[in-house]
């Protein structure tokens, strides 16, 4: 239903699924849907995973039956709101209180698990200011992006491409989609991502965003043709918009 919405107020934010390590072997036994509700994650939360008697052997098993879903241990069912909600980083949330930081560590027990609730994910920072991205070579990069690559978002400078836009990019798990917006007047005109995973090489995506920036001093007219697939609502010839 969120998929085929189209109100520019709703777009998919990704299929969450839970699993309680501690019963994970019994659940499934019981309800042979588990490993096809998996199957068809976008992020998979092993929860309990300090009280399982074999956490590693769950974790491994759950890996075993996602498809490129990004995996995730937690205890208490705390994880970073990185992967559900667009925050800003740590060090610019002035107000904005993380959902650790709301809950109060009551005993020993709790504090002796606050200390990884980052630990179960990877983030990149990209920023490019010397060149504009090169469309085709973006696709490639978006359409190679590695298994436990849960979400990306930011906005995109495509330079000659589309001198009018940049394009704000949403990707969680196998969703992909453009929005062109003018540049506002007084911004810097630069790609910037954010890019969150679990088990992703962050230097190695880094290179490979790096591989995509544009040499071309003029524009190929097809260019943007990737692009525009992934752009809700588009109908304009794919010429005329670059």
């Amino acid at each position: 239903m969120v998929l085929a919405s189209e109100h520019p107020a709703i777009v998919y934010g990704g299929l969450v699924e839970v699993v309680d390590a501690a019963e994970f072997d019994d659940t499934r036994s019981r309800h042979l849907e588990i490993d096809r509700h998996l199957a068809l994650a976008d992020l998979v939360v092993v929860n309990k995973a300090d009280r399982a008697a074999d956490g590693e052997r769950v974790l491994g098993l759950v890996r075993s039956l996602v498809d490129r879903a990004a995996v995730v241990p937690a205890t208490y069912g705390r994880i970073d709101p990185e992967f559900l909600f667009d925050c800003r980083p740590s060090e610019e949330r002035i107000g904005q209180l993380s959902f650790d930081d709301l809950h109060e560590h009551g005993g020993h027990d709790h504090d002796d698990h606050a200390g990884h609730l980052h630990t179960a994910y990877d983030s990149l920072s990209y920023v490019s200011r010397e060149q504009p991205l090169d469309p085709r070579r973006l696709m490639e990069f978006l359409d190679s992006r590695p298994e436990g690559l849960y979400r990306i978002k930011g906005y995109v400078d495509f330079g000659p491409y589309d001198v009018r836009n940049r394009y704000a990019v949403h990707a969680v798990g196998r969703f992909l989609r453009f929005y062109p917006e003018r540049w506002p007047a007084d911004d810097e005109r630069l790609t910037q991502l954010v890019l969150i995973g679990s088990g992703i090489d962050a230097p190695a995506l880094g290179k490979e965003l790096d591989a995509c920036r544009s040499e071309a001093p003029h524009t190929d007219e097809h260019g943007m043709w990737g692009v525009l697939r992934y752009v809700q609502g588009s109908e304009e010839e794919p010429a005329e918009r670059a």
